[in-house]
């Protein structure tokens, strides 16, 4: 049993985004990518492109989404948010040598 001071943290958060539990849902409810995609007003091309990744839900789709499933919204967002930064290339100063202001830390963030 854990007591109040220990704490379970998940490590495979940013391997899951939107998409996994939209297509989990539509697999286990038999629900088609067609149907599902007028229900939220979506075209099927960015259904199929959010499903692949190539292509992430906005906030009003997430909404959407809510509406016809019960999904929460902020949690399909949040999944979509940590999986983007997980698999994003961090930016670092030899991508702009042109300018020497480019990622210098302002003072106060060291403090």
């Amino acid at each position: 049993m854990l007591n109040r001071k220990n704490k379970i943290v998940p490590s495979d958060l940013a391997e899951y985004s939107a998409a996994d539990t939209i297509a989990e849902t539509l697999q286990f409810r038999h629900i088609s990518q067609v149907d599902f995609a007028k229900r939220i007003g979506v075209s099927e091309k960015h259904l199929s492109q959010v499903l692949h990744r190539k292509a992430f839900i906005s906030p009003t789709v997430a909404l959407s989404i809510e509406e016809v499933t019960g999904i929460p919204a902020h949690m399909l967002l949040e999944k979509d948010m940590r999986y983007q930064l997980a698999h994003t290339e961090r930016p670092t100063r030899g991508n702009n040598p042109e300018n020497s202001e480019y990622l210098k830390q302002y003072d106060w963030v060291l403090a």
